[in-house]
C-alpha cells in the first residue's frame, strides 16, 4: 500500500469556499490531495481535447462534461476539472458565463496556465483564486517518516511507491533516470514547451552541481550564449524544476528544484545510467539534504535561505539583509577538527553559528549543535506554526 503523507496543503484544500485554480509541476499530489480533502459531487479529469474521465472511470464527451459541471455548480455543489490545462479555450468563455454559484476547482499541472488564466485578456480573470502545490516541504515529510534522508527524497511524491529506503533509491537508480526522464517530458509537454537538447543537457549539468549560467554556456555553446542559458534556466524556474537560491554574492545559486529528480539527472550525466549497467554506490545526496535542511532552519528562524558558495558555507540565513545564522551540514559525525575550522569559517559571516549531523548530535563548538533528534523537534515545531492538522 502507497504511504500516504500528510502535508500542510490539506488545510489550504479544505478551506476552499470560493472558485479556485490548483496548479503545480506534474506528480506534485495536487489530485491525491483534492480527492482526500474536498467533498467532491462531481469530478472530470480532461484526457484531450474531446473526452474527459469521471471519478467512475465513465469516458464522456467534454461538452457532456462541462453540461454536468455547470448542473452541479447551480445546485451548489462541488465540482472539480482536473488537467484543467488541457481543456480547449473556448470553454474558458463559456465558465466566464456562468453563474458563481457552488465551488469550482480547476486542477492544472503547468505553472504557465496562471500567467494565461490571470491575463488581463483572460476571460477567467478575476473568477479564480490561485492555489499553488509544489513538492512536499521537509518538515511535513520528517515529523513522519522520521529518516532524515529519506524524508529529503520523499518531498517528490512520485518516488514514494518505488523505495523504502536510501539505498532502494541508489539500487533502482536506472530504473528511475528512465522514469524520471519521462516526468520532465511530460512536464515540458504540459507547459507546451519542446524539451530540446540544450534544455536538458541544461538540466544534467544542473543536476551535477554545475550551477553558474557561465559555466554552463561555455560546455553548452548556445547561440546567444550566456543570455541563451540564463532564459532557459530561468524558463526553468518558473516551470517549477528548478529552485533558485540567493548566495552573499549576490549571485543566484541553481539547482533541480526536487531532490530525487536532482539525483537521477547526476547520475545520468556522470555515467550515463539510463544506458549502462554501470554500478555504483554513492551520490550526492548530502547536497539534497543540505538544502531541504536549510529550508527547514530559516523556516524555523524566520529568515531567508542563502548559499555561500564562495565562503563554502553550507547553510545561511538572512534576515533583514544581514546573515543571522550559518551552518555546517554533515551526514556523517563532525569531528572535533572539522567543526573548530567549520565554527571559526562561518562566524566571519553570521551573527551565530550551528553544527548539524544526521548521524549525532555534535558537540557544543558553536551556537547551536542539532543531531537527528533536535532536526525532527524543530520539524515538528515549524509544522505546527504552519498546520492545525
Amino acid at each position: 500500500m502507497r504511504l500516504y503523507i500528510r502535508r500542510r496543503e490539506e488545510q489550504k484544500i479544505k478551506g476552499i469556499n470560493s472558485w479556485t485554480l490548483i496548479y503545480g509541476r506534474r506528480k506534485t499530489g495536487k489530485t491525491t490531495l483534492v480527492k482526500n480533502n474536498l467533498k467532491i459531487d462531481f469530478y472530470a479529469l480532461i484526457a484531450d481535447s474531446n473526452n474527459a474521465i469521471g471519478m467512475d472511470d465513465r469516458i464522456m464527451k467534454i461538452d457532456d462534461a462541462m453540461k454536468e459541471v455547470k448542473s452541479t455548480l447551480s445546485r451548489g455543489g462541488v465540482a472539480v476539472i482536473d488537467e484543467f490545462q488541457r481543456l480547449p479555450e473556448i470553454y474558458w468563455s463559456v465558465i466566464s458565463n456562468w453563474k458563481r454559484e457552488g465551488i469550482l476547482v480547476l486542477v492544472a499541472s503547468s505553472y504557465g496556465i496562471v500567467n494565461t488564466v490571470f491575463d488581463r485578456n483572460s476571460p477567467l480573470l478575476g473568477l479564480f483564486l490561485p492555489v499553488e502545490v509544489g513538492i512536499m516541504s521537509y518538515e511535513d515529510v520528517l515529523i513522519q517518516v522520521k529518516d532524515p534522508v529519506l524524508s529529503v527524497l520523499y518531498r517528490d511524491p512520485w518516488i514514494i511507491p518505488f523505495i523504502a529506503n536510501y539505498e532502494d533509491f541508489v539500487g533502482k537508480i536506472r530504473e528511475l533516470s528512465l522514469a524520471s526522464k519521462g516526468l520532465v517530458g511530460e512536464i515540458f509537454k504540459e507547459e507546451e514547451r519542446q524539451m530540446t537538447d540544450i534544455y536538458y543537457k541544461t538540466l544534467l549539468l544542473l543536476g551535477e552541481g554545475i550551477w553558474k549560467t557561465s559555466e554552463i554556456a561555455g560546455i553548452v555553446q548556445p547561440k546567444g550564449g550566456e543570455g541563451t542559458i540564463s532564459s532557459m534556466v530561468n524558463k526553468l524556474v518558473k516551470m517549477g524544476l528548478v529552485q533558485k537560491i540567493p548566495t552573499l554574492s549576490k549571485e543566484n545559486f541553481y539547482k533541480i528544484h526536487s531532490p530525487p529528480l536532482s539525483l537521477t539527472m547526476y547520475a545520468e550525466a556522470k555515467y550515463a545510467i539510463s544506458e549502462t549497467d554501470v554500478q555504483f554506490r554513492e551520490l550526492p545526496v548530502g547536497r539534497e539534504v543540505q538544502f531541504s535542511i536549510g529550508e527547514l532552519l530559516s523556516k524555523y528562524f524566520g529568515g531567508t535561505l542563502h548559499y555561500s558558495p564562495r565562503e563554502d558555507i553550507d547553510v545561511v540565513i538572512v534576515k533583514k539583509k544581514k546573515p543571522i545564522w550559518a551552518f555546517e551540514v554533515k551526514m556523517g559525525e563532525i569531528t572535533k577538527g572539522e567543526a573548530k575550522e567549520a565554527v571559526k569559517r562561518m562566524s566571519r559571516v553570521a551573527e551565530k553559528v550551528g553544527l548539524v549531523s544526521l548521524k549525532e548530535r555534535p558537540e557544543d563548538y558553536g551556537d547551536l549543535s542539532i543531531g537527528p533528534k533536535e532536526l525532527i523537534e524543530i520539524a515538528d515545531e515549524v509544522f505546527r506554526r504552519g498546520s492545525d492538522i
